[in-house]
């Protein structure tokens, strides 16, 4: 058979390649993406869609506040990093991300029940949290995966047991329901430029929110 030249797909005789229809049978030789050019484009558009939205629920953005919360005064306004471009939130946000709602409530600071006081020039410091689940499956929060808190400089303080801390971020959590508890890291005393970052990359594919403290 010539290079130029194939099979018609229903009678079986030679035509030239790139031909519509076979000349002895008259038979569509095109496939369905060609039959159906706009079909096909509108397929693809509501494809990408579809995964621009799902990429785009990964970005977290503020859909409410909680009128209880007790920000700092350092903490008045949610910012953007000029030089990072990394968005950040205030005490109170109702942070959104693709699976969760983020709120931190409020901060305190304190020494611990008895007997858990930390060492001489510590403090404990407590945040108060709450996780909702928006998405229609059970999640997973875990405090020790999914929690941290940094200064200014990117270092990161270890979570602490005080004793007295009020409720705690783990355990499983049903679609639509919340958990709340505080996070507790061991800080120098009078520390200041802590943030919160949420980051449920580990467990699941939500993305990350960064809440400043104080």
């Amino acid at each position: 058979m010539n290079n130029n030249m194939t099979s018609c797909k229903a009678c079986g005789k030679e035509i030239a390649k790139g031909a519509n229809k076979c000349p002895h049978c008259g038979k569509d030789q095109r496939n369905f993406f060609m039959k159906h050019k706009i079909l096909s484009a509108i397929g693809v558009i509501i494809i990408l869609c579809i995964i621009g939205g799902a990429l785009g629920n990964n970005s977290p953005k503020k859909v409410g506040e909680n009128k209880s919360a007790t920000p700092t005064a350092s903490t008045s306004k949610s910012d953007s990093d000029s030089k990072s471009k990394t968005q950040t939130f205030k005490i109170g946000d109702v942070v959104q991300l693709k699976d969760y709602k983020v709120t931190v409530n409020k901060i305190r600071t304190g020494n611990g029940a008895d007997g858990m006081q930390p060492e001489q020039g510590k403090q404990y410091f407590y945040v108060d949290c709450t996780i909702e689940n928006t998405s229609n499956e059970e999640k997973a929060i875990s405090s020790v995966l999914m929690f941290k808190v940094q200064d200014q400089d990117g270092r990161s303080y270890d979570q602490a047991i005080p004793g007295d801390q009020n409720g705690q971020l783990d355990g499983k959590v049903s679609a639509g329901q919340k958990i709340s508890g505080e996070y507790v890291v061991k800080v120098p005393e009078g520390k200041t430029g802590l943030r919160l970052v949420f980051d449920s990359s580990v467990l699941s594919t939500s993305g990350q929110v960064i809440v400043n403290l104080n």
